[in-house]
């Protein structure tokens, strides 16, 4: 049975690695994983690229189903063949609002597709501020009237990944700013009827320093945590969630049904009992 959340914050940290996460490093982060279920090194799709994560969180399907492992209009047919998250989310009666910093490239493109495909009510954001960003998202959420999925997308970790290296002094910097954003998180927390997740399309530097797209378990590895009052408060064991898990978690969360062809699984583990069976 459903866990009879109403509202839904997922918030993706772009090339955010693991081993990023820690209490010197992103301490409001490190912290947050202690008061909910994490999976400390859950696994991405392969390639491990942020055009065909992103696009599995939208669909939840694997980038060998969807197609879209680089911004190619070419792929979009694909798309429709499939039952986009923000569909099936207002089939339901729950608007998705997409928050991001202006975007450019592949993200961009993605970010239109989904609103070509429909399902999205808003797409908004555009501040260079990780910190505004999320606590416009958290603001937002606070304030829906009524079911509501938000997605917060935040890239300054891959952008330094990509321009100074992963786990490089800028790479980190650019961490520690995320965290200091995700403290508007918190009071969300204090709310029955609100699910939290945060976790990031992919990791990064585990062949090349500047780049993620390479097999490799570090480009592989994300991080994954729920938040919320129905959460329980425990590790999960390494390698048992995927990021594909997230697309049926957050239906089943708001009571939507979770379409046959996606590949992943509810996360079912990360509620208390009472809640599963509520």
């Amino acid at each position: 049975m459903p866990a009879g959340y109403r509202r839904v914050l997922l918030v993706i940290i772009d090339g955010l690695r693991p081993d990023a996460v820690t209490a010197a490093g992103m301490p409001t982060l490190d912290r947050l994983m202690t008061l909910g279920w994490r999976a400390g090194a859950a696994t991405t799709v392969r390639p491990s690229v942020t055009v065909a994560a992103l696009t599995s969180l939208a669909t939840g399907v694997s980038p060998a189903r969807h197609g879209i492992d680089h911004p190619s209009l070419t792929r979009l047919g694909r798309i429709r063949g499939l039952a986009p998250l923000p569909v099936e989310l207002r089939r339901h009666g729950v608007e998705t609002t997409i928050l991001a910093p202006t975007l450019g490239g592949a993200t961009r493109w993605m970010a239109g597709a989904l609103l070509r495909l429909g399902g999205v009510s808003r797409l908004g954001g555009g501040t260079g501020a990780p910190g505004l960003l999320l606590e416009q998202a958290a603001l937002h959420l606070a304030a829906a009237s009524g079911p509501a999925f938000v997605v917060a997308y935040v890239n300054d970790t891959d952008l330094a990944g990509h321009a100074w290296g992963w786990m490089s002094a800028p790479y980190l910097q650019a961490a520690a700013i995320i965290d200091r954003g995700l403290r508007h998180l918190e009071p969300l927390l204090e709310d029955p009827e609100t699910l939290v997740i945060v976790t990031a399309d992919h990791g990064g530097g585990g062949v090349l320093p500047n780049d993620h797209d390479h097999p490799h378990p570090i480009n592989d590895r994300i991080p994954l945590v729920l938040l919320g009052t129905g959460v329980q408060r425990t590790d999960a064991p390494a390698g048992s969630a995927h990021l594909l898990d997230i697309p049926p978690t957050v239906l089943w969360s708001l009571g939507a049904a979770i379409p046959a062809q996606y590949e992943g699984r509810v996360l079912s583990e990360a509620f208390a009992p009472a809640e599963v069976l509520a």
